[in-house]
């Protein structure tokens, strides 16, 4: 195995496999590291009382106050005393709730004609923002469940004892990787990982926009990812592990598309896994087909079936996986088959270079009467990354 300049070399040859126990270890160590990913995600970020308090009053406005012909008087020249008397009357309502009694003082009542109103649609958000709060808690004490779960189940594998044994690797995979970031750090992650009974998988992932948040969130996925397969558990299994864990975060509003090769160098065959990805493209010469899925992202919604492709690459064909802020440069009229086929290399990390480079001189040209341009800066719509891959 080499690194160097991005590309990595896994050798041919006679390899010994993963001794059962092992596997064991690693699978029981899986375990425990998806639940201890999964106890340390933050399901929805933490709202303050004041912002809640805040958000019930402006949609109380909107139902009932923003037409009114006082609107200005009490929400502008009174707005302290008004805001008092929602703070009371919210009070009131929570010991006695509607049709107990009042909820807003006989002074408020006389300059209001709509008192009525407001006391219903108080009631309704603060118990829209009870439910809200239970189904939190709710959330919370299952995933905190299933993390302990998951952390036990590992450290129970990981007991159990068995037998070794060998393979016959008989090809080789080199790996090319280009890439480029629309701010400091980029959302796209991407990684190989040898399974070790003659399997690789590749593995490109792209968060959801750019930066910190987005690089977390791809590079949890990718990791996950490695560690669950070199456990030994089924690629299914795993994705919908992933998906699990994913959703889970801020609610399940973020997400990241998933863009998976297995490789087995026994037979030379792929199965392309793809979540919400770019298409892939396998070049034969001059021929360059294009392996399209239709799934959502991984972890947009609590189940998510993946697409499943399957192709048998020739010796010399190059598989190209990209991010969609590469492949999106499609809708300006950028023929990626075209270009493809015309590489001038077969070399994996010389081809993903090239591409790169194809593509960012696509972006200048489109910039150039801008004054980022002028200035020398190239702004990119998304971050974009290629991996380039070829048995051999």
């Amino acid at each position: 195995m080499y690194y160097g300049n991005n590309w990595i070399l896994w050798d041919g040859g006679v390899g010994v496999r993963k001794t059962e126990m092992t596997r064991l270890v690693e699978l029981g160590n899986s375990f425990i590291q998806l639940g201890n990913a999964l106890q340390q995600m933050e399901v929805q970020p933490p709202r303050q009382q004041t912002d809640i308090i805040q958000d019930i009053y402006n949609k109380v406005y909107q139902q009932v106050c923003r037409f009114c012909p006082k609107e200005s008087w009490c929400w502008q020249e009174e707005s302290g005393y008004t805001l008092e008397e929602l703070s009371n009357a919210c009070n009131v309502l929570e010991e006695f709730g509607l049709q107990k009694q009042p909820a807003f003082s006989t002074k408020f009542q006389g300059r209001c004609s709509r008192t009525g109103q407001l006391e219903i649609a108080l009631s309704n958000q603060m118990e829209y923002y009870k439910q809200q709060q239970s189904q939190q808690t709710q959330l919370e004490e299952s995933k905190a469940n299933i993390a302990n779960q998951l952390v036990l189940l590992g450290e129970q594998i990981q007991l159990m004892r068995t037998g070794n044994g060998s393979y016959e690797q008989t090809q080789r995979l080199l790996v090319g990787h280009a890439s480029s970031k629309k701010e400091q750090v980029s959302g796209d992650s991407w990684g190989v990982q040898d399974l070790g009974d003659g399997r690789m998988v590749q593995i490109l992932c792209d968060g959801m926009g750019s930066g910190e948040l987005a690089m977390q969130q791809s590079k949890l996925a990718v990791h996950l990812l490695q560690t669950l397969l070199s456990g030994g558990l089924s690629m299914r299994l795993c994705l919908n592990m992933i998906n699990t864990i994913m959703s889970f975060q801020y609610g399940g509003v973020r997400f990241s598309t998933m863009d998976i090769a297995l490789w087995n160098l026994h037979s030379g065959k792929i199965e392309l896994y793809k979540y919400g990805a770019a298409p892939s493209f396998v070049k034969n010469g001059r021929k360059v087909v294009s392996y399209d899925g239709s799934s959502l992202p991984v972890g947009i919604l609590p189940r998510v079936e993946c697409s499943l492709l399957e192709h048998t690459i020739a010796e010399g064909d190059l598989l190209i996986t990209m991010s969609d802020g590469l492949y999106e440069l499609s809708a300006d009229g950028f023929q990626w088959e075209q270009i493809i086929s015309c590489l001038p290399t077969t070399n994996p990390q010389l081809a993903a270079e090239y591409l790169l480079a194809i593509a960012t001189s696509r972006i200048r040209a489109n910039q150039k009467k801008t004054s980022e341009q002028a200035a020398g800066v190239i702004q990119h719509a998304d971050d974009m990354t290629v991996v380039v891959s070829r048995l051999f």
